[in-house]
């Protein structure tokens, strides 16, 4: 099947959720794999820009008292957040992935039996309390190297890639964390086996983000190429082969109706403000199909950062971020070109809806240069 950049484009937005909004929160998590969540309120925004009518009060209540969704460590060793009864299987797919964090701490001298003993005795005193942060850790007597209390990660990381733990919240000033069974207790513990588990990912992965390359999954996984290739020969005729204005790419053979669909006229795609690590960014690697490579530098930043972008027809045709004080909510918006009329009255639209997410007024927008 030949397809057009345009078909691929209005595919992944309504994949994405950005052109048919998913039916809740928990629905768009589980069908994107997670949303990425360093920054946690741009991932209540790229929920937000998924569904209708989530506040961020809502988003929190979820993730921190129903605990529909749950934030962990997963994909490419980023912090996400899923929806709660994907956990077992998000587990599954890292068994026998060793984290940054076990590695340099092993590389430092440190066997390797031993740390999975400190692990045992941390999970443990994590089990007891239910909740701890780092202070309480480091307050237990136990005589942990110095990397175990890294704020970016440490021994919590490895606890969540085990599956013995979860972000819970803030305490104070510190990152607190929780265990499994005190968190969601009546969470059925099944997760599958890591071959499975890889398999049904990179099925999922396809579905959501497709058509795709080895490298595209490789990317979006954090994962070695070797691996992607034997989960994508796993999935044998679920996969078919499709041209993508010329290059070849893999797609699930049940999406090739919904691919080969006309999309609509121009002025019927959504215009959408993405905030910053927005899944449709990360799903695959090279953004030409979202941008023009001349504003690359304008969206990826240093250190790995992704600026929110105003979306138009499918592409990226500026980028945008928020002040936020008590106050309300300042939002500037800096466009590539010039933005029509219709695509202005868009972005207005869509900043007061990002401002009734927080519960804030709108205090100032500024479309820089228009």
């Amino acid at each position: 099947m030949k397809l057009t950049g345009t078909q691929v484009r209005w595919f992944r937005l309504r994949r994405s959720g950005l052109a048919e909004p998913f039916s809740s929160p928990e629905e768009a998590a589980r069908s994107l794999v997670g949303v990425q969540a360093q920054i946690l309120p741009a991932a209540g925004l790229a929920l937000w820009n998924r569904t209708r009518g989530l506040t961020y009060a809502d988003f929190d209540d979820r993730l921190h008292v129903q605990r529909s969704l749950v934030k962990l460590w997963g994909q490419r060793g980023t912090l996400h957040v899923y929806a709660s009864d994907e956990w077992p299987l998000l587990i599954g797919a890292m068994v026998g992935r060793h984290s940054w964090w076990e590695r340099q701490i092993v590389r430092a001298g440190t066997d390797p039996d031993d740390y999975q003993a400190t692990l045992d005795h941390v999970a443990e005193l994590l089990r007891q309390r239910g909740t701890m942060n780092r202070s309480d850790l480091r307050a237990s007597g136990l005589d942990l190297d110095e990397a175990c209390f890294n704020p970016w990660g440490g021994i919590f990381a490895d606890l969540v890639r085990r599956g013995v733990a979860c972000h819970a919240g803030q305490a104070g000033n510190e990152k607190l964390f929780a265990h499994r069974e005190y968190w969601l207790p009546d969470l059925a513990w099944n997760p599958p086996l890591a071959d499975e588990a890889n398999i049904e990912l990179a099925r999922r992965y396809l579905r959501a983000y497709g058509p795709a390359t080895l490298r595209d999954l490789t990317h979006w996984r954090g994962a070695l190429v070797g691996n992607a290739r034997r989960c994508i020969a796993e999935l044998g005729d679920e996969v078919v082969e499709v041209s993508v204005s010329g290059q070849p790419m893999l797609a699930l053979r049940a999406d090739l109706d919904a691919l080969n669909e006309k999309p609509p006229a121009r002025r019927e795609w959504p215009v959408r403000m993405l905030y910053r690590f927005d899944p449709l960014l990360l799903g695959i690697k090279d953004r030409s199909w979202l941008m023009e490579p001349r504003y690359y530098k304008r969206v990826s930043r240093p250190a790995g950062h992704i600026e929110g972008t105003l979306l138009e027809h499918g592409r990226v045709v500026g980028t945008w971020r928020y002040n936020h004080a008590d106050s309300g909510l300042a939002i500037t918006v800096y466009p590539f070109v010039s933005l029509p009329r219709p695509v202005r009255k868009a972005v207005e639209e869509n900043a007061a809806g990002v401002a009734q997410f927080f519960g804030l007024p709108l205090n100032d927008l500024v479309m820089d240069g228009v």
